[in-house]
């Protein structure tokens, strides 16, 4: 037998030799992969528009929050982009705030009930009651 058929043979045994993986085995990143994560230590934006991610970008590199950077982004979509319906929209948003350690929910729906007012939630003292 030749030295090329002797290859050939340990190379197809490698291939249908079962090797036992287990999950620390298997790496969670594939270089391999059509889309890469990115990391960042101090903030990152993204959009669907340059001009809305590098407008949110610089406000954070101006020391704004993500909050000011998605308003920023929001604003700007709605002139380079305006089919995404950004402004007068509701919706829902999670914000953490690190230095408290504490992560708050905001309702920001565009629509309130009709019968709702400003003191719909205060006691007779004009304390937030917080069984209302």
């Amino acid at each position: 037998m030749t030295k090329i058929a002797k290859l050939l043979i340990f190379i197809f045994c490698l291939n249908i030799t079962p090797i036992k993986v287990t999950a620390q085995d298997t790496p969670i990143y594939d270089y391999r992969a059509i889309f890469h994560p990115v990391i960042s230590k101090n903030g990152m934006v993204a959009s669907q528009e340059d001009l809305a991610t590098q407008s949110g970008l610089e406000v954070l590199k101006e020391g704004g929050n993500a909050i000011d950077a998605a308003v920023t982004i929001g604003f700007t979509l709605a002139v380079t982009l305006p089919r995404a319906g950004n402004l007068g929209g509701g919706g829902f948003m999670l914000i953490h705030l690190a230095d408290q350690q504490k992560t708050v929910a905001l309702d920001y729906r565009e629509k309130a009930p009709l019968a709702a007012n400003s003191d719909m939630f205060l006691d007779e003292n004009g304390e937030v009651d917080q069984q209302k």
